[in-house]
């Protein structure tokens, strides 16, 4: 683990050195997992020294992350005392683990620190360092912004892949499980759940097999034959629906695996139990 955040405060500290912006590595609860440079800058460091102050950055922060929550995708947002952040979601496994955010700049020119100094005065007893502080902000125009953004979602895309940022509760074998349950009726491939969970084919199998002592293809097999078997007893759906209704693209095949288990077809199961 020790290494992982070592690589990870690397690539912060690249990024860093590219856009002249703080980055930061969160979990999904808000505590900072990585970041470079260490130090805040000295305006958000002394604005932090105030509760409430520091509330409304942490409220700031909630709800952009809570933003990429829902649309999975990168957001460029204006905090609460005016500097421009951008957020993207991290992932492991297909599973939403943290945030890579970026920040804090000044889009426009000089004259744009005039609404950070009247948002942020009320913190700052002496206004000359308020404006000495101001001022060592990173300035950018809109395209920089953007630019950098879509360089640090690249990144985050990458940390996705590698799974880098696991949550502890998090297990792949699980997440496959749940996958499966909720999608039983849709075509499902082992290439597909690699891609929809960032791993090797190899990583899937064995994690899976590990977990539950049989393979994905049989406990899906078997799961589409479960739920057959309660269509059959409660629908009023035909055999061949039923099939086609739980993922059988086939539904000789269906009839094949299903008195294979069973010890009878599904036409027979359903006449015994409607007897």
């Amino acid at each position: 683990m020790e290494n992982i955040m070592n690589e990870l405060e690397n690539l912060l500290k690249d990024l860093y050195k590219i856009s002249g912006l703080n980055m930061s590595i969160f979990d999904l609860n808000q505590n900072l997992l990585a970041s470079y440079p260490h130090k805040k800058s000295k305006f958000c460091n002394e604005l932090e020294k105030n509760n409430n102050a520091f509330q409304h950055c942490i409220d700031c922060d909630y709800k952009a992350m809570e933003h990429v929550k829902k649309t999975g995708e990168l957001y460029i947002y204006k905090c609460h005392f005016g500097l421009n952040e951008a957020i993207m979601p991290l992932y492991s496994y297909g599973s939403l683990t943290g945030y890579l955010m970026m920040g804090q700049a000044v889009i426009g020119t000089y004259r744009n620190y005039s609404e950070i100094l009247e948002k942020s005065k009320e913190y700052f007893q002496e206004k000359e360092i308020l404006k000495k502080y101001i001022t060592e902000i990173t300035i950018l125009n809109d395209e920089q912004v953007y630019a950098f953004a879509n360089i640090c979602d690249v990144c985050a895309k990458y940390i996705s892949l590698t799974n880098r940022i696991q949550a502890k509760h998090d297990h792949l074998a699980q997440e496959v499980k749940h996958y499966i349950i909720a999608n039983y009726n849709k075509q499902i491939t082992i290439e597909e759940l690699c891609s929809y969970f960032f791993c090797s084919r190899g990583t899937l199998l064995n994690h899976f097999k590990s977990k539950y002592n049989t393979t994905i293809h049989q406990y899906l097999l078997d799961y589409r034959l479960k739920k057959a078997t309660e269509l059959l007893i409660n629908d009023e759906l035909n055999v061949k629906e039923i099939a086609y209704f739980c993922g059988f693209e086939d539904p000789n095949y269906f009839s094949k695996v299903f008195k294979k288990k069973y010890g009878r077809s599904p036409l027979e199961f359903k006449n015994n139990i409607n007897q």
